[in-house]
């Protein structure tokens, strides 16, 4: 049977058209027109007032998406120069679902003044929503123990009298965090890229871990075990916090599975 010719794909096949409608929006398609009875003058003008009229739009749109999920409960104004910072920022976010998530940050301000600083929106102006995805995923598997420092916990290791140190790890990538996905995060400044491991864990005291709400407790059988992980940096905890997602069964089920030979978690 001869084979049928691939398909082309619709936005290949009509990238001209794309382009042109692209331009058109922006108030650039000038020249793909042929002659134009406007100057370039003119047609900045109208790019101009395009540009301010979608910066409007980007406002209007994050602050009644707020207002949506806002309650009556009492709340506070925000600081006046965070807000300005906060407006400065938000006017070119475009994307519907990072418009959804600074609305969100704009209606937690007000409830909590001061829990999300400018450095931080700053750093979610660079971020594109496949970042911002990257590091709500990394959140849902991030854990708290010892301190208020967000860890991305991925292993362990211990000492053996045969084989000395030996090291465990689990997969991050079959959660759905692969290593191009750290990388992205380290290159943010959100994660720190050093592996680290924490102190050693007394044997038969129980270390309690926090996975955004939910308690678990590992006991660990014996001496010499310490985990492994990376931690959030002081922004990655900021903007983490703000993307509060259960930690996934499969991820608590294979962290149970690798920590079981040395230590039993167990939920609280």
């Amino acid at each position: 049977m001869t084979p049928k010719p691939a398909t082309p794909d619709h936005k290949i096949k009509n990238r001209k058209a794309l382009l042109l409608s692209l331009a058109e929006q922006r108030g650039l398609a000038g020249l793909l027109h042929g002659d134009s009875p406007l100057s370039f003058g003119d047609r900045f003008e109208i790019r101009r007032q395009l540009d301010e009229a979608a910066r409007q739009k980007n406002l209007e749109t994050i602050i009644q998406l707020a207002h949506r999920t806002s309650s009556d409960d009492v709340g506070s104004e925000p600081d006046p120069d965070w807000l300005s910072h906060f407006l400065a920022l938000a006017e070119n976010i475009r994307h519907p679902a990072m418009q959804q998530f600074w609305a969100s940050i704009l209606a937690q301000e007000i409830v909590r003044p001061g829990h999300c600083s400018i450095q931080a929106l700053h750093r979610l102006k660079q971020m594109t929503q496949k970042d911002a995805l990257l590091l709500q995923r990394a959140s849902a598997l991030g854990c708290h123990f010892g301190d208020d420092n967000l860890r991305l916990l991925f292993g362990f290791q211990h000492k053996t009298l045969l084989q000395g140190l030996r090291q465990h790890k689990l997969s991050l990538g079959r959660h759905r965090l692969p290593y191009a996905g750290l990388l992205q995060l380290f290159e943010l400044g959100l994660l720190h890229q050093a592996e680290l491991e924490s102190g050693e864990l007394p044997a038969g005291l129980p270390l309690r871990l926090v996975f955004n709400g939910r308690q678990q407790a590992l006991y660990p059988l014996k001496k010499g075990v310490r985990l492994l992980y990376y931690r959030f940096t002081t922004i990655g905890n900021e903007l983490a916090a703000l993307m509060a997602e259960t930690a996934p069964e499969d991820y608590l089920h294979e962290l149970s599975e690798l920590l079981a030979p040395v230590g039993q978690l167990q939920q609280r």
